[in-house]
């Protein structure tokens, strides 16, 4: 029998277990405004591993394991997940200065290494006991202990990239250059003005767009927005112990659950996006943290500086 649970319950759950760390990436916000967005990138993406990883480890702790150990343990873990996080994004860089998309397959893979460890820091697990490669909607996931292997659908990705398919055409050929799903378009029917937009792991791009250098900085910048949507996973693990009650009265969601993985990151990457930095119009691009946090790892431009995207 299927058990439906108040959806109220699931909503207080998200945000009274989220809210403190949205509270904190938004004061670094505020507290990294420079024109170098190295370090200040380096410091979001380690206070993002840090506490997810510290936050989502005490409400993951063992039975008789003290509250505190286990922030410590997840705090650090988390916060050198992070810290591999930011080096992921910054080798989009070689996308731009090489004019290769296969560079993308190396970035991904350290991105997905350090966002691995910052889940595992989150549900309270060892570092290295479970690692994802994102390839599109499929997660794709080793447990190490067990070498068992399963890939898996991430639910918002999915939805993102069906959306996409109805907006442009797919380009398998950039698609397998770059290991990203990339779609094409004359005109992007929701924001006419951009030249490339991306959503949960996917590009939409305009035809006119082909292989010059101008072609090669939107593609690392893009790049950098699928990461910025998966960076704030941790969370995801949140809910480990109220998915744990889902299973065990609900035999289709324990069934269904191996092969789903719940990425409610996704939705998390649209409120840091829209409201705390501002969204993408008008003066609320340049300051947008996310936006230049993209142009500056990927072309050591601020975001008015190069305002195409």
């Amino acid at each position: 029998m299927i058990v439906f649970f108040p959806v109220m319950r699931l909503f207080r759950v998200f945000f009274s277990r989220t809210l403190v760390l949205l509270l904190l990436i938004g004061m670094s916000r505020q507290a990294i405004h420079a024109q170098d967005y190295r370090g200040a990138s380096l410091l979001y993406n380690g206070l993002i591993g840090a506490v997810s990883g510290g936050i989502g480890s005490v409400i993951n702790k063992h039975k008789g394991q003290k509250w505190y150990k286990a922030f410590a343990k997840g705090f650090a873990v988390g916060a050198g997940g992070g810290m591999i996080m930011y080096g992921g994004k910054r080798l989009n860089s070689l996308i731009s200065v090489k004019s290769e998309l296969g560079y993308g397959y190396l970035s991904r893979f350290v991105f997905d290494m350090g966002n691995s460890i910052v889940e595992n820091a989150a549900a309270n697990r060892n570092f290295w006991e479970v690692v994802h490669y994102d390839v599109g909607f499929i997660r794709l996931e080793l447990e190490t202990t067990r070498l068992r292997f399963k890939p898996r659908v991430m639910a918002s990705t999915f939805l993102g990239t069906v959306f996409l398919a109805t907006q442009g055409r797919f380009d398998a050929r950039t698609s397998l250059a770059s290991g990203t799903p990339t779609f094409r378009t004359k005109s992007i029917s929701y924001a006419p003005r951009l030249n490339g937009s991306t959503l949960t792991n996917g590009f939409l791009l305009n035809d006119t767009l082909r292989g010059n250098l101008f072609f090669y900085d939107i593609y690392a910048h893009e790049m950098i927005h699928t990461f910025q949507f998966r960076e704030l996973a941790g969370i995801n693990q949140f809910f480990n112990p109220l998915k744990t009650k889902w299973k065990e009265r609900s035999r289709w969601y324990a069934k269904l659950s191996p092969w789903i993985y719940g990425d409610l990151n996704y939705e998390l990457y649209g409120i840091n996006y829209f409201f705390i930095n501002g969204g993408p119009e008008g003066k609320h691009y340049c300051r947008n943290f996310l936006e230049n946090e993209a142009e500056y790892l990927s072309t050591e431009r601020n975001a008015c500086d190069f305002k195409a995207h």
